[in-house]
């Protein structure tokens, strides 16, 4: 959960190049925040919840095989 709440914080202290911005970039970086906060506290308080490596490696784990 630490791990949450620093990657969070590390996405808000880009706020400030944000914060110029128009309005609908502004809501989208809040959406993007508040949805990665939701996932990535789902992951870690419930097993059986995806984390976002499970996902990744389901995206591209036909890449896996190609490499060996």
């Amino acid at each position: 959960m630490i791990a949450v709440l620093l990657f969070a914080g590390l996405y808000l202290s880009d706020y400030a190049s944000v914060k110029t911005s128009k309005k609908t970039i502004r809501r989208s970086y809040f959406i993007l925040l508040a949805l990665f906060i939701v996932w990535n506290t789902l992951a870690v308080s419930w097993s059986a919840w995806p984390n976002p490596n499970d996902i990744i490696q389901l995206i591209f784990g036909w890449i896996d095989p190609m490499i060996h």
